[in-house]
């Protein structure tokens, strides 16, 4: 006799599909899963689905004993994915996607939707500068756009104007829009610094940066303290970390912001620590 399935009612599946915005939300898919239909104007095609964390009967993945049937069929049991990924975590009988991984996801992603909620989704970067010149012999070296981050227009880059002959020109790099985690735009990096100039000449055509937020610089300010305190206490690492082979380890500096009562931590980055978004205000 097959098992009875605790399937989620109607309600709950309108209201799990609703709070993450109709996206998946597995961090590395964030697939939308509505689009119109292209035959037909009143018609749309819709890939969503309301995947169980702990299978809705017996035998399936992650399925728990303990749970009641009223708790199976329930939101705190569902989390909203696209069709591939609600697949794909049901494959190995759940191996792969322990039930607290799945949590989490779900956690991450309306926390990520309620911060995008009636904002902007992205920057506009500036634009690069340039130049003109009315004459023999002129050299332009032309800045790039800045990078689009995820609010706000970066300001463009510098441009010349040259009237004669033997000119150089070294247009601006476009600065870059505000970042999630209160950070202003990045100033960004002159064309003498990416073209090999002498490093006499780096600083030329460097974008400015925009500012940051307070709450942004007193965690800086924060994290230069942690710095020195580690610096202090293990000063055999300081050469390789003044040096910046090394970093200071990111659990000492989590750890240390939980001994402070600090309501965020970092993470590692490909640029170095990447600090969490700024709540909303």
């Amino acid at each position: 006799m097959p098992s009875i399935r605790d399937n989620f009612p109607k309600a709950v599946v309108d209201a799990l599909g609703k709070r993450a915005a109709f996206i998946c939300s597995n961090p590395d898919c964030r697939a939308q899963t509505l689009a119109p239909s292209d035959s037909e104007p009143e018609k749309y095609l819709y890939i969503g689905k309301a995947a169980h964390i702990c299978a809705a009967a017996g035998g399936g993945p992650r399925y728990k004993t303990e749970m009641a049937a009223s708790e199976r069929a329930g939101i705190g049991n569902a989390i909203f994915l696209c069709s591939g990924c609600a697949d794909m975590i049901d494959k190995n009988n759940g191996a792969d996607f322990p039930e607290a991984m799945l949590r989490q996801w779900k956690t991450e992603h309306e926390n990520w939707v309620a911060q995008n909620l009636n904002k902007r989704g992205t920057g506009v970067g500036g634009d690069g500068g340039g130049g003109t010149i009315i004459g023999n012999r002129g050299t332009v070296i032309g800045g790039r756009g800045g990078d689009g981050g995820v609010s706000g227009i970066g300001g463009k880059g510098g441009s010349g104007f040259i009237h004669g002959d033997d000119g150089l020109i070294i247009g601006g790099d476009g600065g870059s829009a505000a970042t999630a985690d209160g950070r202003g735009g990045r100033g960004a990096r002159g064309p003498t610094e990416r073209v090999g100039f002498s490093t006499e000449m780096w600083g030329f055509g460097r974008g400015g940066s925009a500012p940051n937020h307070p709450e942004y610089d007193r965690r800086i300010n924060l994290l230069i303290h942690i710095r020195n305190e580690y610096l202090s206490r293990f000063p055999s690492d300081a050469p390789f970390i003044q040096a910046g082979i090394d970093p200071v380890p990111i659990d000492w500096i989590n750890q240390r912001l939980a001994e402070m009562s600090e309501p965020w931590t970092v993470k590692h980055g490909d640029r170095g620590y990447v600090l969490p978004a700024l709540e909303a205000p």
